[in-house]
């Protein structure tokens, strides 16, 4: 082997390893980050603090400097049993020799509302331990009141002129649209700081007109009334966002429609195939809801009683109160999930015969192999290992079946895993805007 060929070599391993040092020093500070803030949450403040390094700065209201101060600063943060803010790592970097890194995220109040965002920087220790030497909090999120964007909101005109209601914030090249906006516009509209985003009501759901041809209600429907939104706000190429059933709407219009896609976001995505059985581990049952016992035994008694015909209003609002505990996988969180009663097309007498015919067509779908392997972009499907209503086993098998997919799971969230953990969920989707995969995001092998 000549010397050339041994130093190219040489080189050549010497890069590969530097790069998997970086990538393993990327990931321990992404873990310490997650340590750090669970630390937190568990009110452990000893376990907390104990990642502060000796020289430490937190810049807040006022600066802290050195860890004695930032102990004294802190310590009022740990006074009550729930913390008074969550945060998470949404993205981390490492310089080249792996001994400072930066962790930067989201930052949440303690119902779940974006509140700001915080930068921490990182040092490796001697012993190889990674501890905070700076931390600060970052700009202000675009849904807190002094600094919200405005939001416009109308209709739409479907091609058979049924009317959607739209609701659009932010005025970024980069367009989200995501239906089902009556349940998702306020939570998601704090993305609008890096993109345009549109929500809607899909025809006889939210604040869309009630429509009398039920014949209308079906998936593929569904389908041409995304269409028909992306048409009207003139977006050449858009990302779509679908929750629940609407995981497999936006998956076929990225069939129908690939060139007008760039990415693809799914939350808690209903299975490809309607009734598929997963494994036990896979899929989470009912026993564990938090629901109290008195509002079951209303919404109970109300039903027999015949008072979803006779006071659908007042029936809903019954009926809510147990079900917002089927979405979350902790009961505590069940506060971050909307009523939506002043609603009538969300009344269960009139949104139960609705489904009764979105749920016909949803059954009759048969999504083949090939049609998958149409759909090339990068897709991100994020769901809780405690959805009810949709299984996890259904997420795994989107992530394993599509070329381009990848898995964030949110461990212990139900269907609407965005209330449980808003910090991973925003978080994941955030960095999959900018071009990345999330940190946790997994390529699915099997299930």
């Amino acid at each position: 082997m000549s010397l050339t060929t041994h130093c190219t070599a040489f080189c050549a391993a010497l890069l590969l390893a530097t790069s998997m040092m970086a990538g393993d020093a990327v990931d321990e500070v992404r873990r310490a980050e997650v340590a750090f803030a669970k630390a937190f949450a568990d009110r452990d403040a000893a376990k907390f603090f104990a990642f502060v390094a000796d020289d430490a700065t937190f810049l807040g209201g006022r600066t802290l400097t050195g860890k004695k101060a930032v102990v004294e600063g802190w310590s009022r943060f740990f006074e009550g049993p729930v913390a008074p803010f969550s945060w998470g790592p949404e993205r981390v970097a490492v310089d080249a020799s792996g001994t400072t890194g930066l962790s930067m995220g989201p930052v949440y109040d303690p119902d779940g509302k974006h509140a700001g965002s915080f930068t921490s920087t990182w040092v490796r220790q001697k012993d190889g331990a990674w501890k905070v030497l700076f931390d600060s909090g970052g700009p202000s999120p675009a849904n807190l009141a002094e600094t919200a964007l405005p939001t416009e909101e109308g209709f739409v005109t479907a091609d058979d002129g049924v009317k959607l209601h739209y609701r659009k914030t932010g005025n970024s090249p980069l367009v989200l649209i995501a239906p089902l906006g009556f349940i998702l516009h306020d939570d998601f509209k704090q993305l609008a700081d890096r993109a345009t985003v549109i929500t809607y009501d899909m025809r006889d759901r939210g604040r869309s007109p009630r429509v009398t041809d039920t014949a209308s209600l079906t998936i593929q429907r569904d389908v041409q009334d995304l269409e028909a939104v992306r048409k009207h706000f003139n977006a050449e190429k858009f990302v779509p966002i679908g929750y629940s059933y609407l995981g497999m709407v936006v998956a076929l219009y990225a069939i129908d429609h690939p060139e007008r896609v760039t990415r693809i976001v799914q939350l808690g995505p209903i299975p490809i195939k309607s009734g598929t059985q997963y494994p036990k581990h896979l899929t989470n049952g009912y026993d564990d809801m938090e629901s109290s016992p008195d509002d079951v035994k209303k919404w109970q008694e109300m039903r027999a009683a015949g008072m979803a015909e006779k006071s659908p209003r007042e029936f809903c609002e019954a009926q809510e109160k147990v079900y917002r505990y089927l979405l979350v996988g902790r009961g505590v969180h069940a506060p971050r999930i909307s009523l939506h009663c002043e609603l009538e097309t969300e009344w269960p007498v009139n949104v139960d015969k609705h489904f009764k015919t979105k749920f016909a067509s949803i059954q009759a779908l048969d999504v083949t192999k090939d049609q998958l392997k149409k759909i090339t972009v990068p897709v991100l499907t994020i769901h809780g290992t405690k959805d009810r209503n949709a299984p996890y086993g259904g997420g795994r098998e989107w992530a394993l079946s599509l070329p381009n997919a990848r898995l964030v799971t949110v461990d212990g969230a139900a269907h609407q895993n965005w209330a449980d953990d808003p910090v991973t969920v925003f978080g994941s989707i955030r960095e999959f805007l900018r071009g990345n995969w999330p940190l946790t995001a997994e390529r699915v092998t099997g299930l």
